[in-house]
């Protein structure tokens, strides 16, 4: 009882007394107000994603082709993706205190990253609504809140564009991708999500928003269930997305709910 009683103060405490003076990640002392909630020094060790992308999931390319071996190799029901930043230490450290550290805060500044990106990718594209990911209610439950749709909903506010997270559900809570190899993983996520707003979905240009993106299979799946339904064009942009690797898609540290 103790232990809970303690955690719900440290929770709290979290909440009230943040970020307005201090870096999110490294804690220093910020000497005027960031956007992104970093100092100068952290917001450098991030790698924004501008060029060199593949056209389909918008990852960083290690070569000059337009798509990379992935999506050239599996279908992706998207029309297309793009994150903000790869996925390094840096975004790491903002992602992992989100999900894992009871920062849910840091998402005001994940949206900061998103409406940017936005901005660059989107602005000829007259999204209908947003779709955060969704988690199982079991795993929402133990976290409290479900990421994704914390991330969306001061985008979506900025923009003006409606947030729907009840539109789909996750039905099944699949293994972890990290551990799969690519044609594992791109079966570990089929049946996953379910479309319970039909009608909500039919001829609507849909945005999906997530923390990570990986090889894409997870949004993909989210994508195809949203297409059966049948929307128009199905979207995805998330806060970071890792790096390309050749050798069998072997990601360390692969999407993580």
């Amino acid at each position: 009882m103790k232990e809970k009683i303690k955690g719900f103060f440290e929770k709290a405490l979290l909440e009230i007394f943040v970020d307005k003076y201090n870096c999110i990640i490294c804690d220093e002392e910020l000497r005027e107000p960031s956007r992104y909630g970093l100092c100068k020094n952290c917001l450098h060790e991030m790698t924004f994603i501008k060029d060199s992308i593949c056209k389909k999931c918008g990852r960083l390319q290690l070569n000059e082709a337009d798509y990379c071996l992935t999506c050239q190799n599996n279908l992706r029901f998207f029309d297309f993706a793009r994150s903000c930043v790869v996925y390094d230490d840096k975004a790491k450290e903002i992602v992992r205190g989100l999900k894992f550290g009871h920062r849910k805060y840091f998402a005001k500044y994940v949206s900061n990253f998103l409406i940017d990106r936005y901005a660059e990718c989107f602005s000829e594209i007259d999204i209908d609504f947003i779709v955060p990911v969704p988690l199982t209610k079991k795993r929402r439950d133990e976290r409290g809140y479900n990421q994704a749709e914390e991330i969306a909903k001061k985008f979506a506010k900025h923009y003006g564009i409606e947030l729907k997270p009840n539109v789909v559900e996750k039905i099944r809570q699949n293994d972890e991708q990290a551990k799969l190899s690519g044609r594992e993983r791109e079966e570990n996520v089929v049946g996953i999500y379910k479309v319970v707003d039909k009608e909500a979905a039919k001829d609507k240009r849909i945005l999906i928003v997530d923390d990570v993106m990986t090889t894409g299979s997870t949004a993909s799946e989210l994508a195809k269930e949203l297409i059966k339904a049948n929307a128009k064009n199905v979207y995805l942009l998330t806060f970071a997305s890792t790096r390309y690797k050749i050798t069998g898609e072997s990601l360390e540290d692969d999407k993580v709910e």
